[in-house]
C-alpha cells in the first residue's frame, strides 16, 4: 500500500523564505516560552518537506496511481496556470490555544476550484468527499502541548499580526505524492505529475 495526497510543490525561493520565518519566530517563541512553559512542544515542519496539500488520499494499492494520474489529467489539465502570494500567519483552531501554526496564501479563489474539481474527480474513484470547506495554507508548526502558553506567546511577539508577503507560489504543475513515515520524518516521492493548461 501507498500512503498518497495530492499537492502543489512550492518553489526553493519559498522554501528558503519560510526558513527564515521559522528561524526568526522560533528564536521569539523560545525566548518567550523559557518563562512561562519552558516545556512547550512544538514540532517544525521542514522547509523542504512543505507543501500545499490539495488532497489526502490515504493508503492507496499500487494498481490505482494509474487511475488516479487519469482522473487528476482531466480536471487539473482543464484549469489554468496560476500564481498565489504567501504571507501572513494564522493558527488553528484559535489564537487561544492553537494547535496548527501557518502562513497564508492571497487570491485564492484559483486553488480553491483546483481541490474542489479533484475532490471532485477522486469521488468518482470512491474516495470519500471533503465535508469541511478547503482552507489553503502552508503548515510551519504543530503545537503538541501548552496551546495557551504558546498562543499568548504568539500575541506578546506580535507575529501573527504581521502581513508582509514571502513570495509567489506559481502553480503551473499538481503531483501525486507517496509520503513515508520515518524516524526522521516523513519523506515525499513524486508519483506523477500533472501539468495545468498553459496559457501563454
Amino acid at each position: 500500500m501507498i500512503r498518497a495526497f495530492v499537492a502543489v510543490e512550492l518553489t526553493d525561493e519559498l522554501r528558503s523564505a519560510i526558513a527564515l520565518v521559522q528561524t526568526q519566530i522560533k528564536a521569539e517563541l523560545a525566548r518567550e516560552l523559557r518563562r512561562t512553559a519552558p516545556d512547550a512542544r512544538l514540532q517544525w515542519v521542514r522547509p523542504e518537506a512543505n507543501h500545499l496539500t490539495l488532497k489526502f488520499l490515504g493508503d492507496i494499492a499500487e494498481g490505482q496511481v494509474e487511475e488516479i494520474a487519469q482522473a487528476l489529467t482531466t480536471v487539473v489539465g482543464s484549469q489554468p496556470r496560476f500564481s498565489l502570494e504567501v504571507g501572513g500567519l494564522g493558527v488553528f483552531p484559535d489564537a487561544r490555544a492553537p494547535r496548527v501554526l501557518w502562513v497564508g496564501l492571497s487570491g485564492a479563489g484559483p486553488v480553491i476550484s483546483l481541490a474542489r474539481s479533484v475532490d471532485e474527480a477522486l469521488a468518482e474513484l470512491n474516495f470519500a468527499s471533503e465535508t469541511r470547506p478547503f482552507n489553503p495554507h502552508l503548515t510551519l508548526a504543530r503545537i503538541k502541548e501548552h496551546g495557551r502558553e504558546v498562543g499568548k506567546a504568539l500575541a506578546t511577539t506580535g507575529f501573527l499580526a504581521q502581513t508582509s508577503p514571502l513570495g509567489m507560489l506559481p502553480v503551473s504543475t499538481v503531483v501525486l505524492m507517496r509520503s513515508e513515515l520515518k524516524p526522521t520524518g516523513a519523506v515525499y516521492t513524486r508519483l506523477r505529475e500533472i501539468p495545468l493548461r498553459d496559457t501563454g
